[in-house]
């Protein structure tokens, strides 16, 4: 009794986020479209994992509810308008496999793929109506206001007022385009905006100044204010090895007259005298 429900929800991803965390990221545009993970299973099936988890088979029953789900949830609880609960149930992943406006949108010339919904109907899930497979419902009780009543695949009436009228074998293959613009365009034009481009620099025409003194500028600064070197021996290239040092034993400070000093000797520590 304990592993049926433990069993219930395993899926490839060991932790889904909690449902209102995933209305408020589909109402920020975080999340853009929500699919079913729909492999259902039958109680008797999980339990080939009942001595080890890791052989449970993965994957559980939704897309009967999905849309209802997305309706009660997100438009019925005020996180999104009708138009975003088309986007993230049908136009976005339409966008994505690069199937429209072929796919998720009703105009002339699109696919007659169309669900006519009932936004006041309400109804109770349960596995035990449910025709989508498996004997388990994650949302078991759980009720729901928004129903489908009719849809409509390939202009043919499939299902209406709860009744099934579809047969096997008349879905159609579309071969898929890639690179689709809503994935795409936007990482293509943020490539060129990333180019490395040159700078076109206008050539300065304008004066330039003269030095007509070694230590003296045009622009009038004194002489005595502007340090200076020798000139040098290579005609204004200034020598990188050129030193002041020189062997002649001559200082700087030769011409600067010396002062009279008395030298005193004393010991570390200081001068002392005896008392004696």
């Amino acid at each position: 009794e304990d592993f049926s429900p433990a069993s219930v929800p395993t899926l490839w991803d060991p932790g889904p986020p909690p449902l209102p965390v995933t209305s408020f990221s589909l109402s920020s545009d975080t999340l853009n479209i929500v699919a079913s993970d729909h492999r259902p299973f039958t109680t008797k099936q999980k339990a080939m994992g009942k001595e080890d988890f890791t052989k449970i088979p993965h994957g559980v029953s939704g897309v009967q509810d999905r849309m209802s789900v997305i309706w009660e949830r997100g438009v019925v609880g005020g996180k999104m308008d009708e138009n975003r609960f088309v986007a993230v149930t049908s136009s976005n992943a339409a966008k994505i496999l690069n199937l429209y406006p072929r796919k998720g949108r009703i105009i002339p010339g699109a696919d007659a793929d169309v669900v006519v919904w009932d936004p006041e109907a309400t109804k109770t899930i349960s596995s035990s109506t449910q025709v989508q497979g498996g004997d388990f419902n994650l949302y078991e009780n759980m009720r729901c206001h928004g129903v489908p009543l009719v849809t409509i695949s390939r202009g043919r009436v499939v299902y209406e007022n709860g009744v099934f009228m579809c047969a096997e074998g008349t879905g159609k293959f579309y071969p898929l385009r890639s690179f689709p613009d809503t994935v795409y365009k936007k990482l293509v034009q943020r490539e060129k905006t990333l180019k490395v481009r040159g700078v076109d620099r206008t050539p300065y025409l304008g004066d330039v100044a003269i030095v007509v003194h070694p230590g003296k500028k045009e622009m009038g600064t004194p002489l005595a204010d502007t340090p200076t070197r020798p000139v040098t021996r290579h005609g204004g290239m200034r020598d990188l090895h050129e030193s002041s040092f020189s062997l002649s034993g001559s200082q700087i400070d030769d011409h600067v007259p010396k002062r009279a000093s008395a030298r005193i000797l004393a010991p570390p520590g200081g001068r002392s005298s005896g008392i004696w």
